[in-house]
Parts: structure tokens; C-alpha cells; sequence
């Protein structure tokens, strides 16, 4: 009901201050839905937007358990789910690293 807001608003944290990223990301991951497809796939929203606010350093400090999560996720039998998690690759900052 309210994730856009919320959602907008943690990513204007983290344009503001770089450094909440990894708290943010790591957050995502911790309360990462299991059972409830739909939601994994708004928690991807979510991952993408924090990741394009999110600078090199800051996500160095994330990347192992973020890049379990997005395994975790290709291997989902949820077609979305596996999507998003496909759709991850688009984004430079993990394209590069």
C-alpha cells in the first residue's frame, strides 16, 4: 500500500548520504521474502532503485551477500522472481564488479 512512498523516500536517504547504502541493501537482504513471489519481486524493485543511488565503495561492502541473494533468486521457480534477478545485470554497478 505504501511501498512507492517508501520506497522513494529510502532512495533520497541514499542519494543524500551515500554511506546508508550497504545499510539499506543489507536490510533488503535480511528481510528478503521466501515464500511470497510477489513480493520478492517488489523487494527487486526496491534493490534496484537503492542500487542506482548506491556508489563503488558502498557496494563492494554488500556484494557477497547480495550476489547470494540474486543466486538464490535465478534459481527461484517463480518466473518473475528469476527475471528480476536477470534484470540485475543490467545495472552497471554489477556489470562491472
Amino acid at each position: 500500500m505504501y511501498h512507492k512512498q517508501l520506497s522513494y523516500c529510502i532512495t533520497q536517504f541514499v542519494e543524500k548520504d551515500f554511506k546508508l547504502a550497504d545499510t539499506v541493501i543489507r536490510g533488503l537482504l535480511k528481510y528478503w521474502p521466501i515464500t511470497n513471489s510477489s513480493m520478492e519481486v517488489m523487494f527487486h524493485s526496491e534493490l534496484e532503485e537503492t542500487l542506482e543511488a548506491t556508489q563503488p565503495a558502498e557496494f563492494q561492502r554488500c556484494m557477497v551477500p547480495l550476489f547470494h541473494q540474486i543466486t538464490r533468486c535465478l534459481s527461484s521457480s517463480h518466473f518473475q522472481v528469476a527475471e528480476r534477478a536477470l534484470y540485475l545485470w543490467n545495472n552497471d554497478l554489477i556489470c562491472v564488479h
